[in-house]
């Protein structure tokens, strides 16, 4: 037998945890890696759909600003107890009637294209960050506060997703955007004053949201446009691929 005592071996050492990944911009890490069959683009009638109700809205603003005109007219006539037609103050309230229900209309069909572009994005660049997680591509329009921006980070992280790069052009249809709502809140307190001075500051206010609506919708089309090209140029590799696999 020999002497030698048993050599002691060491413990390995603990080998530490993995680092945590990093965070990119805004915080939030990119959505998880994309797992199924090849995306393939949103429908183009939905974007289009977007983009018409869009500039149905910008129509009926700017219709409306026009007939504020004889409608403030027509209030002052009463205040003044003149006996005057009041159609036009009826065409008013059923313009403005019209222009809620076209919004919600384009509301909606703009959050389901958006929706359905987000999922395209995250497909086609799975490594792409996106500040806001999907639930607010729908919740960011409705959440008092928040929806001054988040509604503007999603369109711009699902268009730089898209496109695989980042760029500017954003901030005037979002600044059009807002403006809009501030006008038309204003229009609609107004309406409800008793002050007759108060009434004719209608038409600016009105005019204020023809201007924001019609800058919005004409960017808003050319947003539609970038994305959705985007999307048929990140699909094209992938239809090339299925078309050689069939020879």
């Amino acid at each position: 037998m020999s002497d030698q005592s048993p050599v002691d071996v060491p413990f390995s050492q603990p080998v530490p945890a993995a680092l945590p990944a990093m965070r990119p911009y805004g915080g939030h890490l990119p959505p998880p890696a994309y797992w199924g069959p090849p995306p393939r683009p949103v429908a183009p009638g939905l974007g289009t759909a977007s983009v018409v109700l869009a500039a149905t809205v910008a129509l009926v603003v700017v219709v409306q600003f026009l007939v504020s005109f004889p409608a403030v007219a027509t209030l002052d006539a009463i205040v003044a107890g003149e006996q005057v037609p009041t159609g036009v103050l009826d065409a008013y309230d059923a313009l403005s009637s019209v222009a809620l229900l076209v919004e919600l209309a384009a509301g909606v069909v703009t959050v389901v294209w958006l929706w359905k572009s987000r999922t395209f994005a995250e497909a086609a660049s799975p490594g792409w960050p996106h500040t806001r997680s999907r639930v607010w591509v729908w919740l960011g329009w409705f959440v008092p506060v928040v929806a001054l921006w988040f509604p503007y980070q999603v369109v711009r992280d699902v268009r730089a997703a898209t496109l695989r790069e980042k760029r500017p052009g954003l901030g005037g249809w979002w600044a059009a955007w807002l403006v809009l709502g501030f006008a038309t809140n204003a229009s609609a307190r107004l309406l409800g004053s008793d002050d007759p001075d108060v009434w004719r500051a209608l038409s600016v206010f009105d005019g204020l949201a023809a201007l924001a609506v019609v800058v919005a919708a004409a960017l808003w089309a050319k947003v539609v446009r970038e994305v959705s090209a985007g999307q048929r140029a990140a699909d094209a590799p992938a239809q090339g691929q299925a078309q050689a696999e069939r020879f």
